[in-house]
């Protein structure tokens, strides 16, 4: 009896060919996939047209110091866009900010430890004032951050009087917020790196971040299992601005000024990244390590068309292009993979997908038990029950 069990569970085990399949099939359904699929295709046609300039180090540190201020704005409004809106107004904030910190430095006399949490709880408060207009007053989003970004990108413009403001920077700060690091890159990117691992987790390991989702999917289902929508609206939009203002320091540190038009566009390079890395312009859908592709994607566009000779209105076209087949690649080919059936006889949530991808396929495992189950298909790696 024992053998025939042992014989038709050895029947049922998938082959590699479909653990493999089942792999990429699960892979192609996650949000980031489209991102790691730009940066790849950008990778080989801009080593192919500079083949001299582009692999090399001091390309890879342009950009990535193009990607790390963009990407910071971008995480926050990734989290914000998975939760069902929009804000078109961290732009704004972003030159507001940076306004804030240069005067706290120049005309107050704080010192940038000071000086930098202050600009950053501005941005805060910028984006609180949004989310409480959004909730209070059920407008949607778009429009309620449409209009502040044109009060803040105003009151800037008033308060520097159209010309740059400068001041000086300790050499420590700007090394801890823009300096180089051993072997080029700058401390941007290290900044970057921790919030989007900051981002990630909070999205997919806190309860939180099971919240943002359900707001994004359906609101009112969400109110009614007891989440708070309208208090999870105005974090949402308070840790976007937030991130706007911590971009907006960086530049200061680098720069040592700001200006009136400090972060013009950016909202839209925002929204562009985060959708290139698979956020889904409805909400409820989304990943901050596809945005972290996406910033990546938009760094490289920017410093392989300057290697390429391209003429410099290619940027906004091939930006817009990729923008517009990655929501294509998200919508449609993410819609028939969803409803393709599972390779191997796997179930959409099989634990044994998860442990053959994982490679518990490997028939040399000794420490693997095989346990059929009621519809005949192996459950692998799971103990006996």
């Amino acid at each position: 009896m024992a053998d025939g069990v042992e014989q038709s569970t050895a029947e049922a085990r998938p082959s590699r060919g479909a653990v493999l399949g089942e792999a990429f099939r699960r892979f192609m359904l996650r949000p980031e996939s489209t991102a790691l699929a730009a940066v790849v295709i950008l990778f080989i046609i801009f080593t192919a047209l500079s083949p001299q300039l582009f692999p090399t180090k001091l390309t890879y540190i342009s950009i990535m110091a193009v990607a790390a201020e963009l990407g910071i704005l971008s995480i926050g409004v990734t989290l914000l866009m998975i939760g069902g809106h929009f804000d078109l107004s961290v732009g704004a904030v972003l030159g507001l900010t940076s306004y804030v910190a240069v005067v706290l430095m120049r005309d107050f006399g704080l010192s940038p430890v000071v000086a930098t949490p202050a600009a950053i709880a501005a941005g805060a408060l910028l984006g609180m004032i949004n989310g409480l207009i959004v909730v209070r007053f059920r407008i949607h989003s778009f429009v309620v951050t449409l209009g502040t970004m044109l009060i803040w990108r105003g009151v800037v413009i008033a308060l520097t009087g159209g010309f740059p403001m400068t001041v000086d920077i300790p050499p420590l700060f700007k090394s801890l917020m823009a300096g180089p690091l051993i072997g080029g890159f700058r401390m941007s990117m290290v900044w970057f790196l921790v919030l989007g691992l900051a981002g990630t987790i909070l999205l997919t390991r806190t309860k939180f971040g099971n919240w943002i989702q359900a707001c994004g999917q359906n609101p009112q289902a969400a109110r009614n299992l007891g989440v708070p929508v309208d208090r999870v609206t105005v974090i949402l939009f308070m840790i976007a601005s937030a991130g706007a203002a911590m971009s907006g320091v960086i530049q200061v540190a680098r720069f040592a000024s700001v200006d009136a038009l400090r972060g013009e566009q950016m909202e839209l390079q925002a929204v562009a990244v985060t959708v290139i890395g698979g956020t889904l312009l409805s909400g409820g859908y989304g990943s901050v390590v596809g945005t972290v592709l996406g910033a990546i994607t938009f760094g490289m566009i920017q410093v392989g068309l300057v290697l390429a000779g391209a003429p410099g209105h290619f940027f906004r076209t091939l930006t817009g292009l990729i923008v517009v087949l990655a929501v294509i690649l998200n919508t449609d080919v993410a819609r028939r993979l969803a409803r393709s059936r599972p390779l191997a006889g796997f179930r959409r949530s099989s634990a044994a997908a998860h442990a053959a991808i994982a490679g518990a396929a490997d028939e040399t495992d000794p420490d693997r038990e095989d346990t059929p189950t009621r519809d005949g298909v192996a459950r692998l790696g799971e103990p006996n029950q």
